[in-house]
């Protein structure tokens, strides 16, 4: 969340209201309740999820249509895992996705956890430190939370050298006034890290994004040690989509209620050639591939918990030259 200085400063004091007396202090009960958006993310949802379990009160996961097993396997989860709540929820944009999740928590902490987050072990860092930190902070006040991820892409050694760490993943306190909106913006560059040849995509990109409404007495602050890691490591297809998926948001195709799939494969016949999503997977994952450098060794080795991960068989990258070319699942 980008807030100029002068706005952090007034809500610096404007978050003080509440244990003044002047605005009523949170309400719900001190926990933390991890709301999950799904949508064909079966790779790793599983493991997310046992990475999460023990440090949050609640999980409210969302499927929104996934068609790839995803919501099968939430379901046999929540047999064993009473903390995991499954709805499905057949709304269409994602602002309206994490309000309904939202809806649905009983605890003052609302925390975004991905189904490719996977927490990183510690005790003052980690989602264990992360937690603790959560829990100490004063019981009477509203905040949000900046925390920063550490990204792998095509697979668990390769990063993109813009992306390394993420510090967009937020956690805020719950009141019935905060909650997400579309937030709509043109980039005249693509906003992906991926770069395509010229022609390949348009001149500018009409996205829209979800963004968290606070009220102007919430405290916002950041904490500085990683969390977790965005696991950026997917099927081809799924890749392809999610490249496609803030644009088909912006459209008047989306307005109109056409799909993603149709709008994607509307989009790789117009500007790419290609007939079919899978052949327009392939191609894209090579375009992918080839921005990819080795992970940065600065950020610490990877633990125990995403090597295990790492040395499970798939999501290899073919190689031409000595460098990443595209992956072979």
């Amino acid at each position: 969340m980008n807030i100029p200085l002068k706005s952090r400063i007034a809500r610096r004091f404007s978050s003080l209201l509440p244990r003044a007396g002047l605005i009523p202090p949170p309400s719900r009960p001190q926990g933390i309740s991890a709301i999950m958006r799904v949508w064909n993310e079966n790779t790793w949802l599983e493991d997310s999820i046992g990475s999460v379990k023990d440090f949050v009160d609640e999980i409210v996961a969302v499927d929104t249509g996934s068609t790839d097993g995803s919501l099968e396997t939430l379901k046999k989860i929540a047999l064993g895992e009473k903390k995991l709540k499954v709805f499905s929820f057949a709304g269409k944009a994602p602002w309206d996705f994490s309000n309904f999740a939202i809806e649905r928590t009983n605890y003052r902490w609302i925390m975004k956890w991905d189904p490719d987050f996977i927490a990183a072990p510690g005790v003052q860092g980690g989602l264990a430190g992360f937690t603790a930190y959560l829990r100490a902070l004063h019981p009477g006040m509203y905040y949000y939370i900046s925390s920063r991820f550490i990204e792998v892409a095509g697979d668990f050694s390769h990063q993109f050298p813009g992306l390394r760490v993420r510090g967009d993943i937020e956690t805020f306190t719950y009141s019935e006034a905060a909650r997400y909106i579309q937030v709509a913006r043109t980039a005249a560059r693509s906003p992906y890290p991926v770069k395509l040849p010229p022609g390949y995509c348009p001149d500018s990109f009409s996205l829209r994004l979800e963004g968290v409404k606070l009220p102007f007495y919430y405290r916002i602050l950041s904490f500085d040690k990683v969390v977790g890691y965005h696991v950026n490591v997917k099927p081809p297809l799924r890749q392809l989509l999610g490249y496609f998926y803030l644009q088909w948001l912006g459209s008047e195709n989306f307005a109109k209620g056409q799909g993603l799939e149709a709008y994607a494969l509307e989009q790789v016949l117009a500007r790419w050639g290609v007939r079919d999503l899978d052949s327009a997977a392939e191609f894209y994952m090579g375009e992918y591939a080839k921005l990819l450098s080795p992970y940065d060794n600065s950020l610490g080795e990877l633990p125990e918990n995403m090597k295990a991960l790492a040395a499970r068989p798939g999501f290899e990258l073919t190689r031409r030259s000595g460098k990443p070319a595209g992956r072979q699942d």
